[in-house]
């Protein structure tokens, strides 16, 4: 729906907006870099929540690969199964979040935060219960992050199926062939 600028076109848009090279050539924004000043703004807040943030990595790539799936976001979902690999994560706890009740790794804290995002992502507000757990874990900064992140890849998950954007260049469709129902 989205056309993709052609790579060099998409990373000299970037530079003028001051989007990193290595995002700039990636087919998100490639697509996004259509409207330099939003992409801009994008990236700049996942540049934040990737590389500046306190929130746990493990946690991170947990509530995004649940946004993933829930979602339906194959981009989403598979590029962040190669992000989570590079982070040392183990491929029982990525695939895992596609049913966390029957993931033996997880712990309460996983399960709670896998269901904070359910829950944010279906009425966009976390239960009392799964709050009591989830604030005695995180501190008010994690916390601030956690919800932005939340906030984010659900953003970019709505944005990535809309406009069509096809997985990158040696990125693997979804894992062992299963793809949410």
């Amino acid at each position: 729906m989205i056309p993709l600028l052609p790579v060099e076109e998409a990373k000299r848009r970037g530079k003028e907006a001051g989007v990193p090279d290595n995002l700039a050539g990636i087919n998100v924004f490639r697509a996004m870099l259509q409207n330099p000043p939003a992409a801009a703004r994008v990236a700049n807040l996942l540049t934040t929540l990737l590389f500046e943030g306190k929130l746990d990595v493990r946690i991170r790539e947990l509530v995004i690969l649940r946004i993933g799936w829930r979602l339906k976001s194959e981009y989403e979902f598979c590029q962040h199964v190669a992000v989570a690999k590079r982070s040392k994560i183990s491929e029982q706890d990525i695939l895992g979040v596609r049913d966390p009740d029957a993931c033996a790794s997880y712990s309460d804290l996983d399960r709670a935060v896998i269901r904070m995002t359910d829950e944010l992502i279906e009425r966009a507000e976390i239960s009392p219960a799964t709050r009591a757990i989830i604030s005695r874990s995180f501190t008010p900064e994690q916390m601030v992050e956690l919800l932005l992140a939340v906030g984010n890849w659900t953003m970019f998950a709505i944005f990535l199926k809309n406009a069509e954007i096809p997985l990158d260049a040696g990125v693997p469709s979804w894992p062992e062939g299963r793809a949410p129902r």
